[in-house]
């Protein structure tokens, strides 16, 4: 599964300017409030963390064994050597194990996707943000293993919960604020809190916002009611 793509708020004009006030999706616009993050220019990651299974008969299949699979955004894509071996000494089967354990809310072996922002030298702007690499979790899918196509995303106290226990930081939140709020703060280009936090350039601009609803709400195709706004968006 990919990370599914996070609309711009408003639609652009011929210069890939937005237009101010012109929603993207009429949904944005029947939400007062929203749970605003920190957008970081890095690149996406995948660590997935699923059941391997062995065929023991016609159909029928028997548990081998978890593993963790790193990918971007795309299966295609390729992630920095650097940032695989951070990936690799960071996600364990053992660490998330201890997470993700067989219980009665997940009576078949879990199915997790991770998603997160890897960033740091040689990875996009990253190494304005600090001086080596390292990662910031945004987002945790867990699939329904009973059912082939569902699953939840889980909400923002869940994955700071899960960043706690694998040790790793998570996305800025900006805090609650209405679709204005959120506006004028990307229009003011402030600095970033990452890059103030991770030490490397205190005066470095923040790249925008990711905006979502909480509780998380859906449009009728099923998909998360979810806006990203950047700085370069306006003139």
């Amino acid at each position: 599964m990919e990370y599914p793509k996070i609309e711009t708020v408003f639609n652009r004009d011929e210069k890939f300017k937005v237009i101010e006030g012109e929603l993207r999706l009429p949904e944005f616009g029947n939400v007062k409030n929203w749970y605003v993050t920190e957008k970081i220019d890095g690149t996406n990651v995948r660590v997935i963390y699923q059941p391997v299974y062995e065929t023991t008969g016609f159909i029928s299949k028997e548990f081998k064994e978890m593993e963790i699979l790193f990918r971007g955004r795309t299966d295609k894509a390729e992630l920095h050597s650097n940032l695989t071996k951070y990936l690799e000494q960071t996600f364990t089967i053992e660490k998330l194990g201890e997470i993700f354990p067989e219980s009665e809310e997940f009576p078949m072996y879990p199915s997790v996707i991770l998603f997160g922002e890897g960033y740091g030298p040689k990875i996009q702007k990253g190494g304005n943000y600090r001086k080596d690499i390292s990662l910031r979790l945004f987002d945790v899918y867990v699939k329904d293993q009973s059912h082939p196509f569902g699953g939840w995303w889980l909400e923002p106290e869940n994955i700071n919960d899960i960043a706690m226990k694998l040790d790793v930081q998570i996305a800025p939140p900006l805090g609650i604020m209405t679709m204005d709020e959120a506006v004028e703060y990307v229009k003011s280009r402030k600095h970033s809190i990452v890059a103030s936090l991770d030490r490397g350039n205190p005066d470095y601009q923040m790249e925008g916002i990711v905006a979502r609803t909480k509780p998380l709400m859906f449009t009728r195709k099923g998909e998360r009611i979810v806006w990203k706004l950047k700085v370069k968006d306006f003139p």
